[in-house]
Formats: structure tokens, C-alpha cells, sequence
């Protein structure tokens, strides 16, 4: 069995994450215990603003590094 988490929404209108095996497409509300189907969660997509390419923690790093070495440069030649 693979267990991953997966989103599922109720008739109330409950959205709850829940770690259930991968097969299991319906489950109990943990709100108020009606039943859940699985959903189809939107995944959170963050892009540069300049070049629309995804930005690893590496380029993330590169940059506020470059920014920080900026400042310094700045307030060393003040």
C-alpha cells in the first residue's frame, strides 16, 4: 500500500487533508463525518516575475546573496 495525502470535500462543503492509501477515493468528513470524495487539489506553482521560470532554492539563495553583497558594497563605499 502507498499512502500519500490527498484532499477530499464533503456536501458541506468541508475540504480536509487526509494520509490514506492511494487507492481510497471516498472517506469520512473529519468535520462532521458525512461522507468525502477525493478532489483534485490545485498545486502551488510560484514563478519569477521576470522570465516566468520556476525558481529552485538555489537560484533563491543566489539571489538574496547577490542582493545582501550589493548592500554591503553600498554601505562600505558610504
Amino acid at each position: 500500500m502507498s499512502k500519500r495525502i490527498f484532499e477530499f470535500l464533503c456536501e458541506d462543503g468541508h475540504i480536509s487533508d487526509v494520509y490514506i492509501d492511494a487507492k481510497i477515493r471516498a472517506t469520512n468528513c473529519k468535520e462532521c463525518d458525512k461522507l468525502a470524495h477525493r478532489i483534485i487539489s490545485k498545486p502551488m506553482v510560484k514563478l519569477e516575475g521576470v522570465t516566468g521560470s520556476f525558481p529552485g532554492a538555489a537560484m533563491q539563495w543566489e539571489r538574496k546573496r547577490e542582493e545582501k553583497m550589493a548592500q554591503e558594497r553600498r554601505a562600505a563605499s558610504e
